[in-house]
């Protein structure tokens, strides 16, 4: 029998039959709004569609379902015929109720949040304060639980109501469209006065990497936010230069800035004073900074680029201990023997750190940079400095230990050694140089978050190619000081002589497209794109070991790797998590075995986006779901939290590569990408150090290394500002 009008009832959880991440189903008992039984023959069975839930349901909670009701017979296993009535519950109608009364006292015995209450324990809560004791939970007041319950029970109700109240917020921000991942996250911040938050301005959510479409529809959908809402606008305005700043830009042209506007909120150009007044507010409350030319800056990037320019400026000047620097250059050649010279750019090079405090090294592939490195280490030790040498990846952390023969560390492991140490700065108590290999793809959030543990005095080297693709973050350093701003010298000399990977990489740098032959270390295969993944995969297959795939797109990794894993994974123990919201297990699409890269840094872990691994183990049933021995040679544990930081590594795009060498790489170049040019092409080439295999068609291999690199396309004031810094003592600076 089918009720077809929905019917709205409030029910008490009585037990939950199923729960996963379709949905729940649970059997009920309808109450009154004081708590009361309508009848108690009656029972319904409520089936809650997932979107509807968004949190874990529980015996003892209340709940408001509407929807159409339907009787339903079947056979007990007891073999009796039993009619029950149903309510199916769509996305949206039902909703998390908090008990009121003394009904407060059945909510605490039944719910299992809150273990070792029991009815004695609940009725005296109640007789104690009675209707007060909603003020107390919420409250968290502990002295007053005390007079009545032990301070374990006290802390079970307290936790366990904040719980239940939290319960109720993120199912009130899924059923309004905002994500469970990004609903604990603002959950997580904002507590108890989330929705009070929300209401407030909608578009807070933006700040906790919720998308534009999902907060924009939520505010004017649900909270009656007009078009022309300020808050809105104001809101737009800043998506933009946060948008441009994902993407790498530290700022955005004022005429960018107000296209962008229009296009996210499909406006035209009547609009435009709505717009200028957004601007300008967003200027005069300062979370907008414009300079001179128009161009807007986020309040973050401009304190990032400045934390930059202070590091270089306070080193500008300083002297540094006495040393003679050709003894010691003689000395370093001597014990290297066989004839070995620097030569001059390479000599050039090590009396530039002996003599300052910011250094910049740079070169191509082969041009002998890492040479330096031990002729450097050999001046500094001279000069009484302690030598850190650090890398972002852990490949290239390895490469420096082994040829200069001294520790060297992630520069994650690094920032959080130096974080650990407290507040003072690193090398405040003894003299201190820190060496960064690979520094093209250090990125502006890096870079400052290092230049801010460390003392003025400390020398910084930084070594790297700037052909090579800009930082997977936003911003630039190393491209941005190969133009005199700081002391700097370039190494020209090719010292891999005959080294085909080289050669071919140094004509891709210039935007010349090399022969390619048919067995030599750089081969050409003309795939078409609808093969590339599975002939990637194939070539992977043949020999995995110390060989990648990369690929200019994401969508093209995840292929390739998903393919590799069903070849080398299958039948291996699969990491699974526990789902809260849908009471059970569910594949986390990584098995024993895999090779992963962390997607986000976790500087408290030693581990940054592009950190590489295995995962040697997989636990089931605990919080730890497996562990990971990373590049820099430590294992760490892999709970939830930084699962969600880590993907497969089979195949990687070309910005996650950098940094890292494999004897073989296979290279995917699909014929339409406006994303490759000859700075990805360079920097795919240079990852080799024995093979490189090609896939795509010539002729479009040629337009992608004909095509201008993209650092010189990344708008970024670190030039301007070190510009302003140099001149502060007679022109003012502009921000």
């Amino acid at each position: 029998m089918v009720n077809s009008a929905p019917q709205r009832m409030l029910l008490r959880v009585l037990s939950v039959r199923a729960q996963n991440r379709n949905g729940v189903i649970f059997r009920g008992q309808v109450i009154s709004d004081a708590g009361e039984i309508v009848d108690t023959h009656l029972e319904v069975v409520a089936r809650l569609q997932s979107k509807g839930v968004g949190i874990k349901v529980q015996p003892g909670q209340w709940w408001q379902v509407t929807g159409a009701v339907n009787s339903r017979r079947y056979v007990n296993v007891a073999g009796f015929e039993v009619t029950e009535d149903q309510i199916e519950v769509r996305p949206g109608d039902a909703l998390l109720m908090m008990p009121s009364g003394l009904h407060v006292v059945d909510y605490l015995v039944r719910n299992p949040r809150f273990e070792g209450v029991g009815e004695v324990t609940a009725q005296r809560l109640w007789e104690t304060f009675n209707s007060r004791l909603f003020s107390v939970l919420d409250e968290g007041d502990y002295h007053a639980l005390a007079d009545v319950v032990t301070p374990q029970k006290g802390r079970v109700l307290i936790e366990g109501w904040r719980e239940e109240g939290l319960s109720k917020t993120l199912q009130w921000l899924q059923v309004n469209g905002v994500g469970l991942v990004i609903g604990r996250r603002i959950v997580g911040y904002f507590g108890t006065q989330t929705v009070e938050k929300i209401n407030e301005n909608p578009y807070r959510l933006l700040s906790f990497a919720a998308g534009w479409s999902e907060v924009d529809a939520l505010a004017k959908d649900h909270l009656c936010i007009r078009p022309d809402d300020p808050r809105r606008l104001a809101a737009a305005v800043e998506e933009i230069v946060y948008r441009r700043f994902s993407l790498g830009d530290t700022f955005v042209p004022l005429n960018d800035l107000i296209a962008g506007v229009k296009q996210l909120l499909l406006i035209d150009s009547r609009a435009m004073d709505l717009i200028d007044a957004a601007i300008s507010h967003c200027e005069r409350s300062g979370r907008l900074l414009f300079d001179s030319q128009g161009n807007a800056y986020s309040l973050g990037a401009s304190v990032l680029e400045n934390t930059v320019v202070d590091c270089i400026t306070a080193r500008t000047g300083l002297h540094s201990p006495r040393c003679h620097v050709e003894a010691v250059i003689e000395d370093y050649e001597t014990k290297e023997g066989n004839g070995f010279r620097l030569n001059d750019e390479q000599r050039a090079a090590v009396h530039l750190v002996a003599d300052h405090h910011f250094i910049v090294i740079t070169g191509g592939a082969g041009c002998g940079k890492t040479t330096v490195l031990k002729a450097v280490c050999a001046v500094l030790d001279e000069q009484g400095y302690g030598v850190v040498q650090s890398a972002l990846a852990g490949k290239a952390v390895r490469r420096m230990q082994e040829s200069t023969g001294r520790p060297a560390m992630t520069l994650a492991s690094l920032i959080k050694k130096l974080n650990e140490e407290g507040a003072s700065k690193a090398g405040k108590e003894q003299p201190m140089a820190v060496l960064i290999d690979e520094a093209s793809m250090v990125d502006l959030i890096s870079f400052s978050a290092l230049a801010r543990k460390l003392d003025e005095e400390v020398k910084i080297v930084l070594i790297g190619d700037p052909h090579q693709l800009p930082p997977v973050g936003p911003g630039l350093i190393l491209h941005c000081l190969t133009t005199g701003m700081v002391p700097h010298v370039e190494l020209k000399v090719a010292k891999r002589f005959g080294s085909e990977i080289a050669q071919a990489a140094n004509m891709i740098r210039d935007g010349v497209l090399p022969e390619f032959g048919d067995h030599g270390s750089v081969r050409l295969l003309d795939v078409s794109d609808n093969a590339m993944a599975a002939t990637a995969a194939e070539l992977y297959l043949q020999d995995p070991d110390d060989t990648v795939v990369l690929s200019a797109t994401r969508q093209i990794t995840l292929t390739i790797n998903q393919i590799i894993q069903r070849a080398l994974s299958a039948g291996r123990s699969e990491v699974q998590t526990w789902n809260d919201e849908f009471d059970c297990f569910e594949a986390a699409g990584l098995r024993e075995g895999d090779l992963v890269i962390c997607t986000r840094n976790h500087w408290d872990l030693g581990i940054q986006n592009g950190s590489m691994g295995r995962l040697v183990s997989v636990h089931v049933g605990s919080d730890t779901v497996g562990k990971v021995e990373w590049d820099d040679g430590n294992v760490r544990r892999l709970d939830a939290s930084l699962l969600e930081s880590i993907e497969l590594g089979y195949a990687l795009t070309v910005h996650k590569s950098q940094g890292s060498q494999w004897k073989r790489v296979v290279v995917c170049l699909p014929s339409r990408s406006r994303m490759i040019d000859r700075s990805l092409v360079y920097t795919a080439v240079t990852r080799a150090r024995h093979e490189v295999i090609l896939l795509g068609q010539k002729p479009r291999l040629s337009v992608y290394v004909e095509r201008p690199k993209v650092a010189d396309r990344r708008l970024v004031g670190l030039p301007r500002r070190l510009t302003a810094a140099r001149n502060a003592t007679t022109v003012a600076a502009p921000f």
